[in-house]
This record gives structure tokens, C-alpha cells and sequence, in this order.
């Protein structure tokens, strides 16, 4: 009794030899921005890291193996990676605004962008994780060209970030986590629409430049032609307009950092 008295002196006034140094350690360890802890955090839940793995590729395996039709396949394809990209970020979002975390990141010696981008940035990548089996399956399915991987990796990527670029707008606008799915909705529609995941895409006139220019109408694309169908767009072609998408949309997310990191 009386040896460990010493002990738990030391203890409580941080004296333990080796304790300083060892925190020292895991202090160097830890990420110091956004997106590294963000990620940090969804390793560390392995089940439900799974469960996101799972749930996409339920959904798209009676779409690949049951032979839907290219155009339809490739339609559902990108509706599921529009909600993910979208839906996700919005409730994130909306849920930690509602808490006052974004408030208290807020006060944290960072840019804006910087702690909003990290977030934004950390769930497109998980989400892109997730996705990958349903990805690897599609190509392998339709016996895809190594441009056309390369083309939907990114066209993929891009559909995920423009989707959370809406979860941001709805974030703003949202009054709580409530509206999110409704307001979502009311977003993504046109630009699937004009993407031709609906009706196809126009040979000629402004519906074409719509399309070619809507990243949803790039991945809708992309997913038909790596399924083996005839896509509206090349695989150059959609990789060039993914690649502006991304940038487009990092700055756009960026512009929206301070009215989400505002209290309300």
C-alpha cells in the first residue's frame, strides 16, 4: 500500500517516467488535419465499414449479373452514387451543424476550406472504398478496356464530389436534418435529368452540351460503356470533363466553407 503511494502522486501530476515521451509519440502519429482524422475514425468502426461495403453491392448485383439492359444498369448505377455522394455528406453535415461541431471547428487555427474540404474530402473517398467491388464487378462484367476503368474510377470520383457539393448547398439551406433528403431530391433531379439518365442523351443542339458538360451524364457514360454498351461519350472525353468537374467542384466547396462554418 505504502509503494504505491508514490506511484499515484507521480500519477496525478503527470510525472510517470516515459509518459511524456510516449504521448509525445502518439501525438506525432495522430493526423493533424480534417480529412486524415475523419478517415481515422471510420477504420476504426470495421462492422459498419463493412456494412457500407455491402449494402452497394447488393444493390447492384442483380442489375449486373442478371443481365439488365446497358442503359437502364447504367441509369440505376448513377442514381446510387449520386445519393451516396449527396445524401451523405448533407446529413453529415446538417447533423454536425446542428450540434455546433462545425462551430467549434470553426474556432480551430485552420482555414475553412481546409476543415470543410477535409470532411468532404474524407467521404468521398470512403464512399469511393465502398464502391469499389460494385466497380471492379461492372468491368469485369461488361469486359472493360483499361481506358474505360480509368474513365469510370474518375467519373465515379467526380459523380461523388458533385453529389457532396450538393449535401453542402443543402446543409446551408436546410433547417435540419429532416429536409435534407427532400431538398436533395429536389437538386439532383435536374441534373439527372439533363444528364440523359432518363430519356438518353441528345445528339445535337443544348441538350447535348448540357450532357456533356453534367458529370452524372459523364458517369451514366462511363458505367454503360464499361458494361459493354454503346456510351454517349468517349472515354477521353469523359475523363477530361471528370477532371474539370473535380476541380470545379473543390473550389465550389471551398466558397461554401464559411456559411456552413457560421453559426446560425
Amino acid at each position: 500500500m505504502n509503494a504505491t503511494m508514490p506511484i499515484r502522486r507521480r500519477a496525478a501530476r503527470g510525472a510517470i517516467p516515459g509518459a511524456a515521451p510516449r504521448r509525445a509519440v502518439l501525438a506525432r502519429l495522430m493526423p493533424r488535419g480534417t480529412l486524415g482524422r475523419e478517415l481515422l475514425v471510420v477504420a476504426a468502426r470495421r462492422r459498419a465499414l463493412a456494412l457500407k461495403v455491402g449494402i452497394p453491392l447488393i444493390l447492384a448485383l442483380p442489375l449486373i449479373i442478371g443481365g439488365a439492359p446497358t442503359f437502364w444498369a447504367g441509369m440505376l448505377l448513377t442514381v446510387l452514387v449520386a445519393m451516396m455522394g449527396a445524401v451523405g455528406t448533407a446529413v453529415n453535415l446538417a447533423r454536425a451543424r446542428q450540434s455546433g461541431l462545425l462551430v467549434r471547428l470553426a474556432l480551430v487555427p485552420r482555414p475553412g476550406w481546409r476543415v470543410v474540404g477535409g470532411v468532404v474530402g474524407a467521404g468521398a473517398i470512403v464512399d469511393l472504398l465502398q464502391l469499389l467491388p460494385v466497380i471492379a464487378l461492372v468491368a469485369a462484367a461488361g469486359g472493360a478496356a483499361p481506358d474505360q476503368w480509368a474513365a469510370l474510377l474518375l467519373a465515379v470520383m467526380a459523380g461523388l464530389l458533385t453529389g457532396s457539393l450538393l449535401g453542402c448547398l443543402v446543409a446551408c439551406l436546410a433547417g435540419g436534418v429532416g429536409e435534407v433528403l427532400l431538398d436533395v431530391c429536389v437538386l439532383l433531379a435536374p441534373l439527372l435529368f439533363f444528364g440523359g439518365l432518363f430519356t438518353g442523351v441528345p445528339r445535337l443542339g443544348w441538350g447535348w452540351t448540357v450532357a456533356t458538360i453534367d458529370p452524372f451524364g459523364q458517369l451514366g457514360s462511363a458505367f454503360i460503356g464499361a458494361l459493354g454498351g454503346t456510351p454517349a461519350f468517349s472515354p477521353a472525353t469523359v475523363l477530361l470533363v471528370s477532371t474539370v468537374a473535380i476541380v470545379v467542384v473543390l473550389a465550389a466547396v471551398g466558397l461554401l466553407s464559411r456559411p456552413l462554418l457560421e453559426r446560425r
